[in-house]
Order: structure tokens, then C-alpha cells, then sequence
């Protein structure tokens, strides 16, 4: 029964989390275009709409997500903070 309600509350808040996401990628996309969506915008207004905290990578995942569902082009993620290239 937990592993259902853990899936189940997984599924909610990855559902709300794509329509903030697919939310700003759709204002920008009206005005100003969709490369100038950040993921500061989706981590408000998760906080804002959801009261959820989420990171910037996990915002960035999300940003991406609605990106590429409208085709546009991705973001590159970001290189692993400490972590050198050999």
C-alpha cells in the first residue's frame, strides 16, 4: 500500500510540475520567445502555485521536458559542480 501512495504522490507532482513548466514555456512563447524562459520561473511558481521546492536541475529537467514537447531547442545542462573533465 506505501509503494502505491509513494507512486501515486511521485505521479501528482511530476504532473504539476510539467504544467508550471509547459506555464512559462507558453508565456515566453507568446512574448519574447521561448529562450528566454529560466529556471528561476518554474522554481517560483512551483514554490508559489504548489508550495513545492524543488532545484535547479530538477527545474531545468522540467524546462526541458516542455521544451522539447514543443520543439523547441534544449538547454544544456549544466557540468557537475566540482567535477573536472579528464
Amino acid at each position: 500500500m506505501f509503494k502505491f501512495t509513494g507512486r501515486r504522490r511521485a505521479f501528482h507532482q511530476h504532473q504539476r510540475l510539467m504544467r508550471v513548466a509547459f506555464k512559462v514555456v507558453s508565456r515566453h512563447a507568446t512574448c519574447g520567445g521561448p529562450d528566454t524562459a529560466s529556471t528561476a520561473e518554474i522554481v517560483a511558481l512551483a514554490f508559489g502555485e504548489h508550495q513545492m521546492r524543488i532545484t535547479d536541475a530538477e527545474a531545468l529537467d522540467y524546462l526541458n521536458a516542455a521544451l522539447a514537447d514543443r520543439g523547441y531547442p534544449l538547454r544544456p545542462v549544466a557540468p557537475q559542480a566540482g567535477g573536472e573533465d579528464q
